[in-house]
């Protein structure tokens, strides 16, 4: 539609304050604006910027005509000389709605690149005021909403979407960005109720289950993300990302058959989707069928070789079946990778974890020195400096033997981190090792007075006093610790193993029920309790049922298969107790308890000769926690060795 110059020429004057100007001055300043504007309209902007020019020259106050040149300057593709016209059109008339509205829109055009965050909080600030003079201006509202959602200023989002529902409270979109903002806030019952109307709305709208959905993941209520999610794909059943959505719902709820199921769906659609073989990897490996999930990381490598996220998959594929040659084998080829073209960094944060999980599967290998290596190399990557990467790496040092390494770089960690409890623990446990106990009682003392009611303090006090083998004053913290806490399981599981190493099996036994009841699937917990009960021949059927258990969450832990394998033995099943504590042997053969235990099965098989070489070995092993009971062993030997050369005297003639 055609607009008059007569139009323009009294709309112009009416909106125009007097400011000062001559009538006549301001008659003329007008007539070149019309101008400008018919010249603007008919698509010549040099002529529309000579004719405001001649206007701003008859009225050099006006916001109004310095607006309409930054308009026209940015149509011109001139956006630095636009905004310097704005700004002063702005700095002119702060009042000017149409100044504020042309600087907030320049400031927007320069939200990218560098200085882009600046540019959209001055948008923002302009558009306040925008908000200010017109209350009632929805696209204003809007755009506004939007900038703070880019800004990650969420609370200023909601509060400007529910200014917005004010004005259209049957706005759908509005509603469905409202309860983003407040699940972004981790408002998530606010979040629902808004979303809950916006389904009133429209009750067949796939995105708002989806967002619905969304909201109930970030709150962990995982059955109602689940019922959410399952009613989006009804509505949208080709929607790949609702179906991965419900996937990783149903992977942390640990429903990973379902969540399985899911994947299929995802791969059927699309073959080469890689999150669909990275959920399908990740749910075939908690069902331990690991030759299938490393199927699926191989698959999604084929597709991208650079592939990290697959790459780790195969990682933590290799640690679930224990074998942590391979895992170190893969993470030595990650490490090794070409980095051209990599952010530097999101690679450096990659590496990070990559090294963390290397140190770990060296530990597992008993080469502490290179899991020390590993560490310190996890922490020269980049990133925030982390205590606990530094606790990692002294501990190894601790464990390669090597205590003065330890208490060099303990003490270099405690200088940056000086209230950290972890590692006061660490120079304390070590100061103990090198016979300074009082030295060591010094720090643990000054760390429990300081924070004598923090949970973590208390933790750490006790598991210095638990290695000293202190255990009263380790049962003590721990009782402190769980008046606080009482339902923390790593409380409840290092109280009930204090009780059990200090004789009181049946004040452990009550404690480990206890952290059964709590989470009746904890491994570590059943393996405990069953392997104790097993040991001092208690209750040996339902200490039975308790290991099968942890073998069945856990198949590949050989201190779990041993554990088994003591239980069966205990029972005289003697064929089983010997392929369960062989297997044990396979995963962790260094272990001097394990190869006794599988001693006294063959003794009692009547394979002596063999038994004895178990026995032997076992004195040569490993024993961390002195749990081997070395006089026991080496007379064993003897009564051995005596029968086997009674029987052979009494063979010769």
């Amino acid at each position: 539609m055609m607009t008059s110059v007569s139009a323009i020429l009294i709309l112009a004057a009416a909106a125009a304050p007097a400011r000062g100007i001559e009538p006549r001055d301001r008659a003329e300043a007008y007539y070149y604006y019309s101008l400008g504007q018919q010249a603007r309209l008919a698509g010549s902007a040099d002529e529309a910027l000579a004719e405001y020019r001649k206007a701003q020259k008859a009225d050099p106050r006006s916001g109004e005509i310095r607006a309409e040149i930054a308009r026209t300057l940015r149509e011109a593709g001139k956006s630095e000389e636009a905004l310097a016209e704005a700004r002063e059109a702005v700095r002119l008339d702060p009042e000017s709605v149409d100044a504020h509205l042309v600087t907030a829109q320049l400031h927007q055009l320069r939200g990218e690149g560098d200085g882009a965050e600046e540019a959209l909080r001055s948008a923002a600030r302009e558009y306040e005021e925008v908000v200010r003079l017109q209350p009632g201006d929805g696209r204003t509202l809007l755009n506004l909403a939007a900038l703070y959602g880019q800004l990650q200023q969420h609370a200023e989002a909601a509060r400007t979407w529910e200014k917005y529902l004010v004005l259209d409270p049957g706005n759908f979109d509005a509603l469905i960005q409202l309860g983003a903002r407040y699940l972004s806030m981790g408002e998530a019952d606010k979040a629902a109720s808004t979303l809950q109307k916006a389904l009133q709305l429209q009750p067949s709208n796939a995105r708002a289950y989806q967002s619905l959905g969304d909201i109930y993941a970030r709150a962990q209520q995982s059955d109602q993300a689940i019922a959410s999610y399952r009613k989006a794909l009804e509505l949208e059943p080709d929607s790949i990302r609702i179906r991965l959505m419900l996937g990783e719902v149903l992977f942390r709820a640990r429903r990973p058959q379902e969540a399985l199921a899911e994947a299929e769906a995802v791969l059927a659609a699309d073959a080469k989707n890689r999150f669909g073989f990275d959920l399908k990897g990740r749910s075939l490996r908690e069902l331990k069928q690991f030759d299938q999930a490393d199927a699926a990381a191989d698959q999604a490598l084929a597709e991208d070789r650079s592939d990290l996220k697959a790459a780790f998959l195969k990682v933590t594929i290799a640690e679930a079946r224990r074998d942590f040659a391979g895992a170190v084998k893969i993470l030595e080829a990650v490490l090794a990778r070409n980095r051209a073209g990599e952010d530097a960094a999101e690679g450096g944060g990659n590496d990070r974890v990559f090294l963390l999980h290397l140190g770990f599967a060296y530990q597992q290998l008993a080469r502490h020195a290179d899991a020390a290596a590993a560490f310190a190399r996890a922490q020269a990557v980049g990133g925030e400096p982390d205590p606990a990467l530094m606790a990692y790496e002294v501990e190894a040092w601790v464990q390669a033997k090597d205590l003065v390494k330890a208490l060099t770089q303990v003490r270099a960690a405690r200088a940056r981190f000086p209230h950290d409890p972890d590692l006061a623990a660490q120079e304390a446990t070590i100061l103990r090792q090198q016979g300074d106990m009082p030295g060591a009682l010094a720090i643990v003392e000054k760390l429990r007075q300081k924070d004598p009611r923090d949970v973590e303090v208390l933790v750490q006090v006790a598991d210095f006093y638990q290695k000293a083998r202190k255990y009263a004053e380790a049962e003590a913290a721990l009782r402190e610790a769980r008046a606080i806490q009482p339902k923390d399981l790593r409380i409840l599981f290092q109280l009930g193993a204090v009780l059990e190493r200090a004789k009181s099996h049946d004040e452990a036994e009550a404690i480990f029920r206890e952290a059964l009841a709590v989470q009746p699937d904890s491994a570590p917990i059943l393996n405990y309790l069953g392997y104790m009960n097993a040991d001092r021949g208690v209750r040996l059927e339902e200490a039975l049922a308790f290991l099968e258990k942890a073998v069945a969450l856990d198949p590949e832990n050989g201190a779990y298969l041993d554990s088994l394998g003591w239980a069966l033995y205990r029972l005289d099943r003697l064929e089983r107790a010997e392929a369960q504590l062989r297997k044990a042997v396979s995963k962790i053969g260094s272990n001097g308890v394990v190869l006794d235990h599988l001693g006294d099965v063959l003794k009692r098989r009547g394979a002596v000769r063999e038994a004895l070489d178990y026995w032997r070995r076992a004195l040569q092993g490993e024993d961390e926690g002195d749990e081997l009971d070395r006089t026991l062993v080496q007379r064993k030997i003897r009564e051995a060795q005596a029968g086997l050369d009674a029987a052979q005297n009494k063979q010769q003639p």
